[in-house]
Parts: C-alpha cells; sequence; structure tokens
C-alpha cells in the first residue's frame, strides 16, 4: 500500500464510487434494517454481519448472512426478507441519511476537472436512487450500478466493468473509491488502475489490499485538491 495521498489523479478519466459508507454515512441505516428483518424470523444480526458482506448485492447479502446463522432460505423467504429490509431501509432514509462533508464539492472538482463519474453499489436501485434524491445527488453521476444491472456482486469484478462500460472508460484510466474489502478485491479484479480506501466503517487494517488508504471523506477531498493544484494549467473548482 502506497504513502497517504499518492494518487496522480490528473493521470485518470473516470472515478468510480462506493456509496455507502463513501458516499453517504448509510451503512448504520443498512445494518439496522438487516437487524429488523432477520429479528423477524428470530435471529440475532450484528454490526459485523452487515458491515463485512459490504458490497454484495442485497439478495446475496441476505442469503449470505442466513447462511452463516445455519439457515437455508428458499427463494420465497429470501424474497420476504429483502423486501422487509429494502421498506424499513427507506424509511430511515427518510429521517436519517447524511452526505459525508466535502462529498458535493469533491465531485464538482473532479467534473470541472474533466472527470467522468459513476456509482457502483450492491444496493437496490430503487434505494440508491431514494438516498441520491435526499441528499441532493440526484444526476451527479454519469453512471449508476445497482445491484439489478449486475448477475455477480462485489467481490466479483462485474460491478466495475459494467460501471466502466457505461462511463466509456478503460480499467487502467479509472480510479475507485471504496471502504470495505468486497469492493476492493472487486475493483482489483477489474484491474483498475488505482484504488484509493476509506476507513469510515472499519479499521484501516481491514483495507490494506488498497493502494492507498484515507481516513476520512474530508481527508480525500484535500488530497485530490492538492494532487490537482501539483500540475500547472488544472482548473481545481
Amino acid at each position: 500500500m502506497a504513502e497517504r495521498c499518492s494518487v496522480k489523479i490528473f493521470l485518470y478519466r473516470a472515478v468510480l464510487f462506493d456509496m455507502d459508507g463513501v458516499i453517504t454515512d448509510t451503512m448504520p441505516l443498512h445494518y439496522e434494517a438487516w437487524r429488523r428483518a432477520f429479528e423477524a424470523l428470530g435471529v440475532h444480526v450484528d454490526k459485523m454481519d452487515v458491515y463485512f458482506r459490504e458490497g454484495m448485492t442485497t439478495m446475496e447479502m441476505g442469503r449470505d448472512i442466513a447462511r452463516s446463522k445455519g439457515m437455508e432460505l428458499s427463494e420465497g423467504e429470501l424474497n420476504s426478507i429483502v423486501e422487509l429490509k429494502t421498506r424499513i431501509f427507506n424509511e430511515l432514509v427518510d429521517s436519517s441519511v447524511r452526505l459525508y462533508e466535502g462529498v458535493p464539492e469533491t465531485l464538482m472538482m473532479l467534473r470541472n476537472n474533466g472527470m467522468k463519474l459513476a456509482l457502483v453499489t450492491g444496493s437496490r436501485r430503487t434505494s440508491a436512487m431514494a438516498v441520491l434524491k435526499k441528499v441532493g445527488l440526484e444526476g451527479a453521476f454519469d453512471a449508476i450500478v445497482a445491484a439489478e444491472d449486475v448477475r455477480r456482486g462485489k467481490p466479483d469484478a462485474e460491478p466495475y466493468l459494467v460501471a466502466m462500460k457505461a462511463v466509456d472508460v478503460p480499467a487502467l484510466n479509472c480510479v475507485v473509491v471504496e471502504n470495505a474489502p468486497l469492493g476492493i478485491r472487486a475493483a482489483r479484479a477489474a484491474k483498475v488502475g488505482y484504488i484509493i480506501a476509506i476507513a469510515t466503517t472499519l479499521d484501516e487494517a481491514y483495507l490494506k489490499e488498497a493502494d492507498e488508504v484515507a481516513s476520512s471523506f474530508p481527508e480525500l477531498e484535500q488530497c485530490i485538491a492538492r494532487r490537482f493544484e501539483a500540475r500547472p494549467g488544472r482548473a481545481i473548482m
């Protein structure tokens, strides 16, 4: 892993962001929604059951959590628990969702410097769009890849491969920003040019497969600004 703020951001053409725990502080909401949904089956789910599986599609995560508790859900049972989880999550979004500090400014900075922007999430599209609408980021991304857009979620490369195709930028010209091991592995499998992790939901010890780690989104914003400033003739804001 490189030292902090080593990314030569001006060498790339697109930045692909995970959503939960990167753009928005929504991982606690996902955990609470899964906790309540499984509680209806008499099953206890703790925070790390959810956080370590972040990046899986909603269906994959529900199935995998159930299996870890010794349960093999039928398709009907899985659909029911996922629908309940989604409903609870959307209700929580209405009252509790928030952006991390510096997100709108960073997105604008990247776009003003010619970057394509994509959002790559394991959440269902309805949930992702509800979050983006609530925080005022509708239309902020050139492409959004959600759970329904792939057959296999993270750590498979498919979500990032779909995003790169959507923005029409080759892997080596892309930077990925993630906050969880499965997302980092997905980006690595997709052979992206550079991977930055943010230690918002997991300790840095879990993020060592990234090329570099930022402790927070404001730290990432400052890093990107400094790197753009290091190249003469580039607009920053």
